[in-house]
C-alpha cells in the first residue's frame, strides 16, 4: 500500500476516535460507497447499450477491477493486478487473436467497466465487511446487464467468497 493510502487510513482511524460522531462519518462513507457503485453501474449500462446496438452478442466478458491487496499475508500484488493485465491485453505487441479466432480488440468480445475504487472506499475508513459487499454489489451490477459477464481482476483471496456467492445465486438461484 502506499505511504499515502496508509496515511489517509490512519488520519481516518484517528477521526474515529476523536469527537466526530459515527452517524457524520457512516454518512460520508455511505455517499462514497452509493458514488462508487453508480460509477460501476453508469459503466456496465453504457457498454451494455453499446453491445445491444452492435448486435450479435450472446455474452461479452467484461473486464471488472478489484485492486484489492490489503489482506494479502505477504506482498501487496494482488492490488496492482487489473491496470498490470490490461496493459498486457491492450498491449500492440501481443496477438489480439485467440484459439477460436475471436478478436479481443472487438467489444463484442471483450469490454472493460473499469475498476471498482477500492482505496477511496478504504480511505473513508469503511470496514473490510462493508467493502466487500460493495465487491460483491459491483459484480451484480455487470451481470444485470445484458450481454455483460464478469471477468473479475486482481483481489486477494478475501474477495473469492463475495464472487462465488454472487456468481452462484445469479446463475442458480438462491442454495
Amino acid at each position: 500500500m502506499s505511504i499515502i493510502g496508509k496515511r489517509g487510513i490512519h488520519y481516518l482511524q484517528n477521526l474515529k476516535t476523536a469527537s466526530i460522531p459515527p452517524e457524520l462519518l457512516e454518512r460520508g462513507q455511505n455517499r462514497v460507497i452509493d458514488a462508487s457503485l453508480t460509477l460501476i453501474r453508469e459503466r456496465a449500462k453504457l457498454k451494455g447499450e453499446l453491445l445491444r446496438a452492435l448486435g450479435g452478442v450472446k455474452a461479452a466478458s467484461t473486464l471488472l477491477g478489484v485492486p484489492l491487496g490489503h489482506n494479502s499475508s505477504f506482498l501487496q500484488g494482488p492490488a496492482f493486478a487489473p491496470p498490470r493485465i490490461r496493459e498486457a491485453i491492450w498491449c500492440g505487441s501481443t496477438n489480439s487473436s485467440t484459439e477460436e479466432g475471436k478478436e479481443l480488440n472487438d467489444p463484442r468480445v471483450l469490454t472493460d467497466v473499469g475498476d471498482v475504487p477500492v482505496q477511496e472506499i478504504r480511505d473513508c475508513g469503511v470496514d473490510d465487511d462493508r467493502l466487500m459487499n460493495v465487491i460483491s454489489e459491483s459484480v451484480k451490477l455487470v451481470m444485470e446487464e445484458d450481454p455483460l459477464r464478469p471477468l473479475v481482476l486482481g483481489g486477494d483471496h478475501s474477495i473469492s467468497f463475495s464472487l462465488w456467492l454472487e456468481l452462484s445465486l445469479r446463475s442458480l438461484g438462491v442454495l
